[in-house]
């Protein structure tokens, strides 16, 4: 892995800290239906990122994108009720 997919799986462990319980139940799907290997405990679920296949990447930052621009609209039309 060269250093600028190690720092593109970086940004996004940094944008998981963000995320709501359902949305890492969400990424705990993509993980086991792509047969990646997760361990887990009362804390939570726990996987290394290093090791998850590019293809399986590609999907969680699909479904991080989809989060961000849901959470987005969601806001936008908080404000509009509010208007």
């Amino acid at each position: 892995m060269d250093t600028e997919e190690y720092e593109r799986r970086k940004l996004f462990c940094e944008s998981m800290k963000s995320m709501s319980r359902s949305e890492f139940i969400e990424i705990a799907r993509i993980l086991r239906k792509n047969n990646v290997t997760v361990s887990e405990n009362r804390s939570g679920i726990f996987f290394d990122m290093c090791k998850i296949p590019l293809e399986v990447f590609e999907e969680l930052l699909v479904f991080r994108d989809f989060v961000k621009q849901n959470n987005t609209e969601l806001e936008k039309r908080d404000v509009e009720l509010k208007a």
